[in-house]
């Protein structure tokens, strides 16, 4: 596994497709269990893929879907275009559960993910940096914790840091995390990624602490010093809007990447065919489990 200190690198790495041309809008992968859950946002799909079987499987859900994370009582909790909501793949039910006001929204929702607590994090997209960032706490409440908001995307924690990209600052932030309450402040720059082609968009962490950033329309995943910005590894893809990824597989050792056709020509998806793939790699780093919403 590449140390915290290690120098970047554009050492060849063996990517294979995981599920070919499966995403028009691939967002919010995670692992659980022994399965990769991810979105297709803009087709309102939720997905499934379990290696040691080679098990698909999709979900309609009928509307914009930005997030998926598992419930540690059973099914899934979705963040939409309206609201969060719970979903039982086993029935197909569909429970609406508290979401923020659409004036609060400004859009459809985004990333997310369950913090050490097991609360949800999602924030939103929304035209002129209007949308919000919101939290769905254990007690299934929801609550908005900044707004101003362009488009919401990678967020993870280390320790007593929460780190968030909202995608058109080109940059990532840092906040103080509460780790006894669950609660977020002090916000600053963690480092900027400006000089890089692309927009910062999903984001992993690794046993070490280093932060892996996919770039959309940048064609690469990234491996970041977390407190310097340091590039300690690329990933070069062969398609151009690569949108998040997350570790996974039994040892947390593969790194799955979701990617995106959306918006692309004909002639752009003739030069990448394989835009939408789903892709998994062995970077030599190790993730850490994903968190369970408990409420």
């Amino acid at each position: 596994m590449r140390g915290k200190n290690a120098s970047a690198s554009n050492m060849s790495l063996e990517l294979e497709i995981a599920w070919e041309r499966t995403s028009t809008l691939g967002e919010g992968p995670i692992w659980y269990q022994d399965s990769l859950y991810w979105v297709d946002i803009r087709e309102g799909k939720v997905l499934r893929y379990t290696p040691s079987t080679g098990e698909k499987e999709i979900w309609e859900i009928g509307i914009q879907v930005g997030t998926v994370v598992p419930r540690s009582s059973g099914g899934l909790i979705l963040a939409t275009e309206n609201g969060f909501m719970a979903f039982d793949p086993r029935t197909g039910s569909q429970e609406v559960l508290d979401s923020p006001s659409k004036d609060s929204m400004n859009g459809r929702f985004n990333d997310g993910k369950c913090d050490p607590l097991g609360n949800l994090l999602a924030g939103t997209i929304g035209s002129d940096k209007n949308g919000g960032f919101f939290r769905l706490n254990k007690k299934g409440k929801c609550e908005q914790l900044f707004d101003g908001v362009g488009c919401s995307n990678g967020l993870t924690w280390w320790e007593n840091a929460f780190y968030y990209i909202d995608s058109g600052n080109k940059r990532v932030d840092k906040f103080d995390y509460h780790q006894e309450t669950g609660d977020i402040s002090n916000r600053r720059m963690a480092f900027s990624t400006e000089s890089l082609p692309g927009v910062p968009d999903g984001m992993a962490i690794d046993t070490q602490g280093n932060l892996w950033i996919a770039f959309f329309n940048g064609n690469r995943v990234v491996c970041f010093d977390r407190d310097t910005g340091e590039i300690l590894e690329e990933i070069p893809l062969p398609v151009p809007r690569v949108t998040a990824c997350a570790f996974g597989g039994d040892d947390l050792g593969d790194l799955y990447i979701t990617t995106a056709s959306v918006g692309m020509s004909e002639e752009e998806l003739g030069r990448h065919p394989q835009s939408g793939n789903l892709f998994v790699c062995r970077p030599g780093a190790v993730g850490i489990p994903a968190n369970a919403f408990e409420g």
